[in-house]
């Protein structure tokens, strides 16, 4: 996935652009437990995302809209550091794992131990938050086998639902360290985000999607007879798309709506509105 213009895009108050940040450096940190020449490469592709003011070097999480990381900055108990690192390894991670097993990330020594890196940190990392925070540790195990299950072992999908609730559990990573905190609502509030990135990364996405063959949203929602144009040259303005592509992204906006939503129950109020702002920028999409 990748963000997309106006989706997520906020106006970033200094704390939230510390933490933007502080997430790079625990995923430096985690880099350069690589031997040397491994964690220069690793280190110099992460670097070259962008660069915002505090990382002149570059920054990984321009890649991660706000709302998928922010809670760390609106539940206080979330500003820890051990949050902060599990929390960068959990996010790249399956960025990482996506990348790789489409080959858009080269199979290299390299990129395979920071695989390995992050995996250890999402694992050790979340059983020291469960006993920091009094926790039982199955529930962290729970989701990174959720997550496995999703992107390894995956049930047939059949239809828009069972492609969306497939998205769902790839989001477990995501929801490990909000599963933690004392905020029932937030594990949902982070997934229902993640599934409506996804679609409106589909969306936007009919060309490459199409001349790949890959079942996106926007396939499941096509007609079985538009189908036929699911090939190398399609492009995504034309009328034979237009409806799955204008269903995609209500079901979006759907999403985003009952994030907000769950946001404002949990009394994450500035969470809240940088959801409001990711509904926004799809609705202008639409």
């Amino acid at each position: 996935m990748n963000p997309r213009p106006g989706f997520g895009a906020i106006v970033e108050a200094p704390p939230l652009a510390a933490l933007r940040c502080r997430l790079h450096d625990r995923l430096m940190e985690i880099v350069h437990r690589l031997p040397a020449p491994l964690a220069r490469d690793c280190a110099d592709l992460l670097n070259r995302h962008g660069r915002v003011p505090g990382s002149p070097t570059g920054n990984a999480f321009v890649l991660f809209p706000p709302p998928v990381w922010s809670f760390l900055h609106w539940i206080p108990a979330a500003r820890h550091r051990d949050a902060e690192r599990v929390h960068a390894a959990a996010l790249l991670l399956h960025l990482w794992d996506d990348h790789l097993l489409d080959g858009q990330l080269p199979l290299t020594l390299a990129h395979v131990q920071l695989r390995t890196e992050l995996w250890r940190e999402c694992t050790a990392g979340a059983e020291r938050l469960c006993h920091t925070w009094g926790v039982d540790p199955v529930l962290a195990a729970g989701h990174t086998a959720a997550y496995l299950t999703a992107v390894h072992a995956a049930p047939r999908v059949d239809g828009p639902v069972g492609h969306r609730a497939g998205a769902g559990r790839e989001a477990a990573l995501w929801a490990l360290v909000p599963s933690l905190l004392t905020a029932p609502e937030l594990p949902a509030v982070i997934r229902d985000f993640a599934v409506a990135w996804r679609l409106v990364d589909d969306a936007a996405d009919v060309p490459e999607d199409a001349a790949a063959g890959a079942r996106s949203a926007v396939w499941w929602e096509l007609a079985p007879a538009d189908r036929v144009h699911w090939r190398p040259g399609a492009m995504g303005g034309e009328t034979w798309c237009e409806g799955a592509v204008r269903r995609v992204l209500a079901e979006a906006a759907r999403l985003l709506a009952a994030a907000q939503e769950r946001a404002a129950t949990a009394g994450l109020q500035g969470l809240a509105a940088e959801l409001a702002t990711a509904a926004a920028g799809v609705a202008v999409l639409t």
